[in-house]
């Protein structure tokens, strides 16, 4: 599924200007190792590499490896490195490079982020000769290759980088086109041209530097205001994440402007419903609400030309099996038998009542500054007409995140890109409770061994199975309503030539120019 308007590929290239890109909002740090957020990789997917690269059509090409190799047991791969790579600090790209940024992750001392689950079961790298690394796991780990080519686990410098301390999280260094100028908090990310770069990337059409000096990344958390920026041309590219459907149509009508639309990989947008706090930790309320939620008209409402409806846990463009559509169609009916069943009776002001104590519960969301997301109020509405009083926690991203580390709240919303179907480890792992990004809470011994099956699974239509089974296990619990797939959507002006996009949809600048 691909749905790029024309990106002005093949116009000629203006050199230099710089390109002013509106976020939806401010990464929690930009060192990729650490980070739990998409939105930091949408930057440092232009400032740091990885060993491979994956095309949108999910082929794997070389990147700053040419060559790999997997051995006979699926536990160890071999990379072949270019000889040609430097830090934009200047210290070379090496196999000891290689095993000092995968060591990293893994240190028990450093706090990895969405990064340490795509080295699950790592067991050391070995320095086989300068430019051959070999990186070794305690079990087959057919993930691998895609995350070795994915955003997750780019080559930092080990130059610079064990010197600068939390300050890597504010001006990681790697061997990318760009280099992070400065960050000015709550305000704006500024990329420059990095002069070092000689190479030519496996999407680009040059060698050599980026054609634009440099890349302004604005952080503009309310939607409105983002389109504002756009049409005025005060911002050149902006993200619609986050955004109504009104704006994008209204974007979509502007001469001046193309939208252009990709699929995200990995998970659907998922109300996780936290298995340890009350209410939800009653099987019966969870698949309640499972068929109460009214995906068709969400998606109407809110997120029309933004997603498309979901059924399971991996999204359609990930991992598409019909069935398991039919598991929870819309059905209040059904949703009102099940409660009524488990003793919940409607009560005084159409809220459900047992025991006298009323069905409430708190959705945990994030206010980026412009209130609560309509997303999260038309899901407290839809909950109210089932006789469920949901409060909506809105709050910063620390206390946000905490909250979920802690099994706090009853329920949040998520979604996850992951280049490989084992993404959903970080969802449903009981190892990711605590951490990123099992926010349910919900721990199975039959989830974690299915986990483990895939990842040791090499064959496709195995592996493939194996997935559609869990998926199938994680509706029977209810640990999550699958709500909408999601689409990265940008609008752009036309002035704006030749952008790319990473499989997992992160923009690629290095051969982007502005017409001035």
């Amino acid at each position: 599924m691909l749905l790029l308007a024309a990106s002005g590929i093949g116009a000629a290239a203006t050199p230099g200007g710089t390109l002013t890109i509106g976020l939806d909002q401010e990464p929690p740090t930009l060192d990729p190792h650490a980070t739990p957020s998409a939105v930091t990789y949408e930057i440092t997917a232009n400032v740091a590499e990885s060993l491979l690269y994956e095309r949108q059509d999910g082929k794997i090409l070389p990147w700053l490896a040419t060559d790999y190799a997997v051995s006979p047991d699926g536990k160890s791969f071999t990379f072949t490195l270019r000889k040609d790579v430097v830090f934009s600090d200047g210290a070379p790209l090496d196999a000891a490079a290689v095993k000092w940024n995968f060591d990293r992750i893994v240190d028990p001392h450093f706090a990895a982020g969405a990064s340490l689950t795509n080295l699950t079961g790592y067991a050391g790298t070995t320095v086989v000769d300068d430019h051959t690394v070999r990186v070794n796991f305690k079990a087959p780990f057919a993930p691998f290759l895609t995350y070795a080519a994915g955003s997750w686990l780019p080559m930092l410098s080990p130059k610079t980088t064990p010197g600068q301390g939390a300050a890597v999280g504010d001006q990681p260094v790697g061997s990318g086109p760009f280099v992070i100028a400065e960050w000015v908090h709550h305000d704006h990310i500024t990329m420059a041209r990095n002069p070092r770069y000689n190479r030519r990337a496996p999407w680009s059409t040059h060698q050599g530097p980026p054609t634009l000096d440099s890349v302004v990344w604005k952080i503009i958390p309310e939607a409105g205001a983002r389109v504002v920026t756009v049409q005025s041309g005060e911002t050149q590219m902006i993200s619609l994440l986050g955004a109504p459907a009104s704006l994008l149509s209204q974007l979509q009508a502007d001469a001046a402007l193309r939208v252009e639309s990709l699929p995200y990989p990995g998970s659907s947008d998922l109300l996780f419903l936290n298995v340890r706090v009350a209410p939800t930790d009653d099987l019966q309320v969870r698949r309640a609400i499972s068929y109460g939620v009214n995906r068709p008209a969400y998606v109407e409402s809110i997120v029309k030309g933004l997603g498309t409806a979901a059924c399971g846990p991996l999204s359609r463009h990930t991992l598409d099996d019909p069935s398991l559509c039919a598991i929870y169609p819309y059905d209040p009916q059904k949703a009102a038998q099940l409660l009524d069943e488990d003793g919940w009776k409607m009560g005084p002001n159409n809220i459900r009542q047992k025991n006298g104590k009323p069905l409430s519960l708190v959705i945990n969301t994030i206010n980026y500054g412009g209130g609560t997301a309509p997303e999260i109020e038309l899901l407290q509405g839809q909950l109210l007409s089932l006789g469920i009083d949901a409060s909506i926690k809105g709050q910063a991203r620390p206390p946000y995140y905490e909250d979920n580390y802690r099994c706090a709240t009853n329920a949040t919303t998520i979604f996850l890109r992951s280049t490989d179907w084992d993404g959903l480890s970080s969802l449903f792992s009981s190892a990711a409770i605590g951490g990123n990004f099992n926010w349910a809470c919900y721990s199975s011994a039959d989830v974690d061994r299915l986990l483990q099956e895939g990842r040791e699974q090499f064959a496709p239509a195995k592996r493939r199975a194996t997935y559609v089974a869990l998926e199938r296990l994680l509706l029977d619990q209810a640990v999550a309503v699958p709500l909408y797939d999601v689409l990265s959507v940008w609008a752009i002006r036309n002035t704006v030539k030749d952008t790319k996009y990473t499989y997992s949809t992160y923009p690629l600048l290095n051969d982007v120019s502005v017409q001035r």
